[in-house]
């Protein structure tokens, strides 16, 4: 409840405006409640980034790794498009002036969305669909960069048929090359 409201807060009013009686109001609890688990706007924001994605990016395991990647994709899909996509929009800027937010959101959601990716690609490996080594290539990386560069800088609309086609005619070709 408290967390929803920060992520709703970012995204209507960005870091600068947000304060600690606002996430309150928004949250329906008293500012103690607010003051009680966070001294600042800081450390509130940096442990709600540090959380954010960790129960939406499961590594998936349909048997392979074109269904693994497509139900990843589709989740990442879903949360670029949701509360913690918008939130994540309102900090960009924001960002490169406070490393601890930098920090939070390296070892929180990029590095939980990396490890993801990094066990569809191990498993997929394991089965022997790509070469040892493949994870770390420039053709795995760009599934998820094309993702996050329209989402970031081109104002399309990301949804499940672009990140479809980002997999069928970027990805997936390349896996196939690749073996």
């Amino acid at each position: 409840m408290i967390r929803a409201a920060i992520l709703q807060l970012l995204a209507d009013v960005g870091y600068g405006a947000l304060t600690m009686d606002a996430v309150a109001a928004e949250a329906g609890v008293g500012k103690a409640t607010i003051y009680r688990r966070w001294r600042t706007k800081q450390d509130l924001v940096v442990d709600t980034i540090s959380d954010l994605t960790a129960a939406e990016a499961q590594s998936p395991d349909t048997g392979s790794l074109e269904g693994d990647l497509r139900e990843l994709l589709h989740t990442l899909v879903g949360v670029v498009n949701g509360p913690t996509g918008a939130a994540t929009l309102s900090l960009l800027s924001t960002v490169p002036r406070h490393p601890a937010l930098a920090e939070a959101f390296r070892n929180g959601p990029l590095a939980v969305w990396q490890q993801s990716f990094d066990r569809v690609w191990e498993k997929a490996e394991a089965r022997g669909e790509v070469g040892a080594g493949f994870r770390t290539s420039v053709a795995a990386e760009s599934i998820g960069a094309l993702i996050v560069q329209r989402w970031l800088l081109t104002g399309l609309p990301v949804d499940v048929p672009f990140a479809d086609e980002v997999l069928d005619t970027v990805v997936m070709p390349l896996v196939r090359a690749s073996v």
